[in-house]
């Protein structure tokens, strides 16, 4: 399979697990949410500063999520702080993994520079409508692994389109996250499960995608 590919069917995995944190979150809240909201009230500034800051961690890693901690985040402080701190959080994480991958990117290429034909990330953003492509690509691809990819290949990109087009393509997935916690059990269950069939269906989608090299470059290595 071309390297290329590796990326989507990795992030699966990863997707699937921060979907079943998220819905052992759900349960802890319902299970323990009078004392948690009441622990939460003594600490609401310390709350909210470690909330975004595990936001931001989550991006950085991948492995990571705090996805668990949003629901007890929405009883808390409600559905559109919550929402707000965890799109903050996604924001600044962003903006991280970017530079990271900026620092980064020398070494990679010194050291690896084949990994060129596998992450030509810039092909899918438009040349004239570039912000509007970054948007899509953050409503289609994982966060994290969209803002490290940027920071490492995406030579045109800078910060503030990173800023912008993660505000505003995550935006509607932080406001549903939060909103589930609102929810039936019944709506959380099929929200739940519906996430899960677009994440599988969104991998095997990206793993048929032809993968079109620059010109000029030799075929990529198989394994």
């Amino acid at each position: 399979m071309n390297a290329s590919h590796r990326r989507p069917a990795s992030s699966l995995p990863l997707g699937l697990w921060a979907l079943a944190l998220f819905a052992l979150g759900l349960w802890l809240t319902r299970r323990f949410e009078a004392p948690l909201v009441h622990e939460l009230a003594h600490w609401q500034a310390l709350g909210e500063v470690a909330f975004v800051a595990s936001s931001a961690l989550a991006v950085l890693l991948p492995a990571a999520s705090n996805l668990p901690l949003l629901p007890i985040a929405v009883a808390a402080w409600g559905t559109l702080p919550a929402a707000a701190l965890l799109l903050l959080g996604w924001t600044i994480g962003s903006l991280l993994a970017f530079g990271l991958g900026r620092k980064a990117r020398p070494f990679v290429l010194r050291h690896w520079p084949s990994v060129l034909l596998a992450a030509d990330i810039e092909r899918l953003v438009h040349p004239q409508r570039r912000l509007r492509s970054l948007v899509v690509l953050r409503m289609t691809f994982p966060v994290d692994v969209l803002s490290h990819a940027l920071g490492l290949f995406g030579q045109a990109t800078t910060a503030r389109e990173v800023a912008l087009s993660t505000l505003i393509g995550a935006a509607p997935f932080a406001l549903l996250f939060a909103l589930v916690p609102t929810m039936s059990l019944t709506l959380q269950a099929l929200v739940l499960v519906l996430t899960g069939a677009a994440f599988v269906l969104h991998a095997r989608w990206m793993l048929r995608r032809p993968f079109s090299r620059p010109p000029g470059t030799p075929p990529a290595a198989c394994s």
